[in-house]
C-alpha cells in the first residue's frame, strides 16, 4: 500500500475534493447528509489518507479552546473519522492520528477530545474516557437551536498533548459538538 497522509487547511478544500470527501463521509456514515462535507460546522482542517489518487481515509479537525472552572484549554475535536470499507483493518485510521498527534505536539494543543462510541480503537490509541458533564450549542440543519447541557454517558474521551491534566468539572465545549 502506497499511502499518502496529507494535512489539508478547509479554505484550501477545492470542490472537487470536497465532494470525494462528501462521498466517502456518506458511504461512511449512515444517515449523513447527501452532498455535505461537514455536519454542523467546518473544521479548521482535515487528514487525510490517499492511496493511487483516491481518498481513503479522512478525519475532520476542529481547532478551539473549550473551558472549565474558568481554566482555557487548547484542543482539536476529532470528527467523521472514517475509512473506506476495503481498507478498513490496515492502520489507516492509526495513521490519520499518528499524524494528528504530532501536529497536537508542535503547535502546544493540551487536548485531543471527541465524541464516540467506537471506544476500543481509540483507547488503544491511548485516549482516556471522561465522564465530565458538557455544554454545547446545539445546531440543527443549519440551525442554533440553543445550548445544551449535560453529561455525555460514555462518550466523551481525551487524549493529553502535554503536561496539562484533564479538568475534573463542567466542561464548555464554546460551540458545537465535535
Amino acid at each position: 500500500m502506497d499511502l499518502e497522509i496529507r494535512e489539508i487547511n478547509e479554505y484550501r478544500l477545492n470542490p472537487m475534493l470536497a465532494a470525494e470527501i462528501a462521498c466517502l463521509l456518506q458511504l461512511s456514515f449512515t444517515g449523513y447528509p447527501a452532498g455535505k462535507h461537514f455536519l454542523h460546522q467546518i473544521p479548521s482542517f482535515r487528514i487525510l489518507a490517499i492511496e493511487s489518487d483516491e481518498i481513503i481515509g479522512h478525519v475532520a479537525i476542529h481547532h478551539r479552546v473549550i473551558s472549565s472552572d474558568g481554566e482555557i484549554f487548547n484542543v482539536f475535536g476529532i470528527a467523521d473519522l472514517c475509512v473506506a470499507e476495503e481498507n478498513r483493518k490496515a492502520g489507516v485510521a492509526g495513521e490519520m492520528l499518528d499524524r494528528l498527534e504530532i501536529i497536537a505536539v508542535e503547535s502546544g494543543i493540551d487536548f485531543l477530545v471527541l465524541l464516540t462510541n467506537v471506544h476500543d480503537f481509540y483507547l488503544k490509541k491511548g485516549f482516556q474516557k471522561a465522564d465530565n458533564p458538557c455544554r454545547w450549542m446545539m445546531i440543527q440543519n443549519n440551525h442554533s437551536l440553543g445550548l445544551v447541557r449535560r453529561r455525555v454517558e460514555d462518550g466523551l474521551m481525551y487524549k493529553q498533548m502535554n503536561d496539562v491534566e484533564w479538568p475534573v468539572k463542567e466542561i464548555d465545549l464554546m460551540g458545537h459538538v465535535f
